[in-house]
């Protein structure tokens, strides 16, 4: 046995080894597997935490969204109203443009009236003057005759006295 003592000791040594290897080797590959996993969990968690950032943004986004959507709501309400408003204020403009049209229309009329009395009374001051001398010329006939009158009753009267007087 003692000749086998050294063989075992050598197949117990190379078994040894040999599973000494193996062993080395699973080490090893754990090693690898853990450093692989610490690497993943690593991963993991950034992507955990980039994907919380990016459902924030998502979040603030929506928010950004629909606030934006309510401002469009309420810039269209406001357009309406202001389009309704414009619409009516044309209608108002057309309304005063027909007016100005017709009081202008009236104006022309009124102008063509004033001309014409313009002219009448132009013509009635002609008129006026020639009857104004017209009664001068007659006034001072009349006066004439009066003095005439009163001249041929004086003198009537003188002959009238110049007949009695002789008789």
């Amino acid at each position: 046995m003692s000749n086998r003592l050294p063989e075992i000791q050598a197949e117990l040594q190379s078994i040894l080894e040999s599973r000494l290897a193996e062993l080395t080797k699973v080490i090893a590959d754990t090693e690898k597997t853990t450093r692989d996993i610490v690497s993943a969990e690593l991963e993991i968690a950034r992507t955990k935490t980039a994907a919380e950032g990016l459902e924030s943004e998502a979040d603030r986004l929506k928010k950004d969204a629909d606030a934006i959507k309510a401002r469009t709501a309420d810039i269209r309400k406001d357009h309406a109203r202001r389009t309704e408003e414009r619409d009516l204020l044309r209608l108002e403009l057309e309304g005063l443009e027909e007016e100005g049209n017709e009081l202008r229309g009236q104006v022309s009329d009124l102008e063509k009236k004033v001309k014409k009395a313009e002219e009448r009374n132009a013509k009635l001051t002609t008129d006026k003057a020639s009857l104004e001398a017209k009664h001068k010329d007659l006034a001072d006939n009349i006066k004439k005759m009066k003095k005439l009158k009163a001249d041929l009753m004086s003198s009537i009267q003188e002959n009238m006295n110049e007949l009695t007087g002789s008789d």
